[in-house]
């Protein structure tokens, strides 16, 4: 994909993003959290944020030519430093229907997606793991169009 399509790519997935949310929140909430009553109400609360986040971000990139972001939505390919020993990782964050471990396509909705999302470039970030907690910076987020 060109670099000129790229940002007009981005705000058209952006925006598909927030008509999804708001058409389809109840059936996805439905499917994702059913006998869930209080994980459902979280996740509800946490798209409102994540709904306000990309209507701020959609504002802030509309002329933008380049596919970097200063926050991490669905859609972006981040960049990770783990502080403690300096290695780097990329993960794509994407709707659960769309993840690939082998591919590095994780989802929102896992506890390492959710921990990401809406978190800004190169601030630290404590990720909660079964291994323990790592402490990872996001050293650069771009979006891409998969």
């Amino acid at each position: 994909m060109n670099r000129s399509t790229l940002p007009n790519s981005m705000h058209r997935r952006l925006v598909e993003q927030l008509v999804f949310f708001d058409e389809q929140r109840i059936p996805f909430l439905d499917l994702h959290f059913a006998g869930k009553h209080n994980e459902r109400q979280k996740a509800n609360q946490w798209l409102d944020q994540y709904v306000s986040t990309v209507e701020s971000l959609l504002k802030e990139t509309t002329n933008q030519e380049t596919s970097l972001l200063p926050k991490v939505v669905i859609g972006s390919q981040v960049s990770l430093e783990y502080v403690d020993d300096g290695l780097e990782e990329s993960l794509t964050i994407c709707f659960p229907e769309h993840t690939d471990p082998d591919l590095g396509r994780i989802s929102f909705l896992s506890p390492i997606g959710r921990q990401l999302l809406m978190n800004p470039v190169n601030e630290p970030v404590r990720l909660e793991m079964p291994m323990g907690t790592q402490e990872v910076i996001v050293r650069s987020i771009r979006f891409v169009d998969w």
